[in-house]
């Protein structure tokens, strides 16, 4: 029996599976949040967990790392779930018109048919695409990528807003139903898979009904288009008052040192 092939540009020697990379990656997009002299809207987009789901795609790419392609498959069916749940019953207008007034700044806009394409090409095709490469190939998604999914979508939720309720990063949405939207979706992308190699249509028909639970439940729910567009509202014009307060040094006391002059002599 032969041992299996390292994969290509291997960091860490035995690292079957070249995770080190990925881990460059993450650290590499996590640091972005602090670069300084970046326009505002490409920060806001580095800040979005989609965004790094595709910066993963283009490094598989680039970087042939195929064997990557069971996590990616998992992680772009929670992203495509659970932005489906957090977005639903109109919240995704919402998130259209705060791109818009970061678009606006550099004298863009972003019409609504133009968002719906662009959401459907970073959020859609993803899975639709892995999954197919998957099942062509005969390649089973092992457990470990959705637990590997799970940790680095937490991660991110507590790097980019230490809670797992990213409202300020998105648009207020309901957070608890989107999170698990993400964890049923990652969890039943290994059956997925195994049914659509089968050419089991019917598993394939129950698991995905079972992943999208959350966001039918979220979809009938009468109540959620008020709330949360009135907690955009809020939000949109509470939240310039908050950063200005927040730039604002306080005053000084007797007690405050003097610029440029540490606490002890």
């Amino acid at each position: 029996m032969t041992d299996r092939p390292p994969p290509r540009f291997q960091l860490v020697k035995g690292d079957q599976y070249n995770l080190a990379l990925g881990v460059l990656t993450s650290f590499i997009l996590a640091a972005c949040k602090d670069v300084r002299g970046l326009p505002p809207f490409l920060k806001m987009q580095l800040r979005a967990y989609t965004i790094w789901n595709l910066a993963f795609c283009g490094v598989r790419i680039v970087f042939g790392q195929s064997q990557w392609d069971p996590f990616l498959a998992a992680n772009s069916f929670g992203i495509c779930c659970g932005f489906r749940t957090a977005m639903c019953q109109g919240i995704d207008e919402n998130m259209r018109r705060k791109l818009c007034a970061q678009l606006a700044l550099s004298g863009l806009d972003l019409p609504r048919w133009q968002f719906v394409l662009t959401d459907h090409a970073i959020h859609t095709v993803p899975p639709l695409v892995l999954f197919s490469a998957l099942a062509r190939r005969s390649q089973h998604v092992h457990p470990m990528n959705c637990v590997y999914a799970m940790a680095i979508a937490t991660w991110f939720a507590f790097r980019q807003g230490a809670q797992l309720d990213s409202s300020d990063i998105y648009v207020p949405h309901p957070w608890r139903r989107a999170w698990l939207s993400i964890v049923t979706s990652i969890l039943c992308t290994p059956s997925l898979v195994d049914a659509l190699i089968a050419r089991n249509r019917g598993k394939a028909a129950l698991v995905s009904l079972v992943a999208l639970v959350p966001y039918l439940t979220t979809r009938l729910d009468p109540g959620l288009r008020r709330k949360y567009k009135f907690e955009y509202e809020l939000a949109r014009h509470t939240k310039p008052v908050a950063e200005e307060t927040a730039h604002k040094p306080l005053p000084r006391v007797a007690s405050t040192p003097l610029p440029g002059r540490g606490e002890f002599q």
